[in-house]
């Protein structure tokens, strides 16, 4: 009786601490641990989120490229660079137990590409929860930021990412709008990307950094345009003319402008999203129709594929590319399809 009135006190307290962020999982197991013998040490994380590796139960860090393949191929379309970069450099490191550095992304387009679509796609292949874990930092660049002088930035940046990879040091961290920081404030992030054991007790090599930008993306959807109308197949443009690309941009004018990251060659990859035509917007349209269950009473593919023919239809196109990408698919399915309620529930 007494041993479970300890556990119920210890699963109480554990509860006040998740509750309010303070909780990453080991805590209780290691009172647990103490109170009622190693065998109880990997209890709490049958129920809370810990910062544990693996398949099993327990384990809420899959680290799951075959996942990530999939979400890939099932749900992003007309961005080969990003897909050959994800699946290769950013698998190798999911699949490294040991990795030397942190896995610093750069992402660049115009809006509705797929920033933070492909954000929410490395989120899912890596933790149990997906988007819903409490292992993912999300700084959005216009908020807290926007009022703060360049030396307050960098403090208020370093002081959160610090804060939140002590707690698991196999966080995601995405900074979003990263073109709107106070300049320099990237910098404040430059000590935590080399290949360090620790810095002050906290170990960043298995974080992954994701830094979305719309900075380059106009010279992106220029340049695109250029190669298409010389006849160039869209999936032959290359990942390095498209890095220098960007790369150019960001250092003379844009939120890495003279940053150490470029000059310390600390970024692993650059990520160039290409402007989105017709045939890109119809195939987000029919992946939402699939995944919302926007049926619409179609029983065929052929149904579907003309129901995200009208929804593209409605898109607002500058030339051949779609001026807000498929940002507004979800919109428009909802009046092409109406939900239905009771499939959904």
């Amino acid at each position: 009786m007494a041993i479970l009135r300890g556990f119920l006190l210890l699963q109480a307290i554990s509860s006040i601490l998740c509750e309010n962020g303070y909780f990453n999982g080991y805590y209780f197991g290691a009172a647990s641990a103490m109170y009622f013998g190693l065998d109880h040490f990997k209890v709490p994380c049958y129920r809370y989120e810990c910062c544990t590796v693996g398949t099993g139960k327990v384990h809420w860090i899959r680290n799951d490229v075959g996942k990530l393949e999939s979400l890939l191929k099932e749900k992003l379309f007309g961005q080969h660079i990003a897909h050959k970069i994800l699946s290769r450099q950013l698998g190798a490191f999911l699949l490294d137990p040991k990795p030397e550095k942190p896995f610093v992304l750069h992402i660049s387009g115009k809006t509705g590409t797929g920033k933070n679509h492909i954000s929410n796609l490395v989120a899912q292949a890596r933790y149990s929860k997906g988007v819903a874990s409490n292992h993912i930092l999300k700084i959005i660049g216009t908020h807290k930021y926007s009022t703060l002088d360049s030396e307050k930035a960098r403090e208020q940046l370093k002081k959160e990412v610090v804060e939140h990879v002590k707690k698991c040091k196999h966080a995601l961290v995405i900074i979003d709008e990263s073109e709107k920081l106070p300049e320099g404030t990237l910098n404040a992030i430059s000590p935590f990307l080399d290949k360090n054991v620790a810095i002050d007790g906290v170990d960043y090599r298995n974080t992954i950094f994701i830094l979305l930008s719309n900075t380059a993306g106009n010279a992106i959807k220029v340049y695109t345009e250029v190669q298409l109308e010389k006849g160039r197949n869209r999936d032959d443009i290359t990942v390095l003319e498209m890095e220098n690309l960007i790369q150019e941009h960001l250092y003379n004018s844009g939120e890495l402008k003279h940053s150490s990251l470029i000059s310390r060659y600390q970024l692993d990859a650059f990520i160039p999203l290409l402007p989105l035509e017709k045939r890109h917007v119809q195939q987000c349209a029919e992946e939402q129709l699939n995944q919302r269950r926007y049926k619409c009473g179609c029983e065929s593919s052929s149904c579907i594929s003309n129901r995200a023919n009208e929804i593209a239809n409605q898109i607002d196109f500058s030339g051949r590319f779609s001026r807000s990408g498929c940002k507004k698919i979800l919109t428009k399915a909802n009046l092409v399809c109406p939900l239905d309620r009771k499939t959904e529930l």
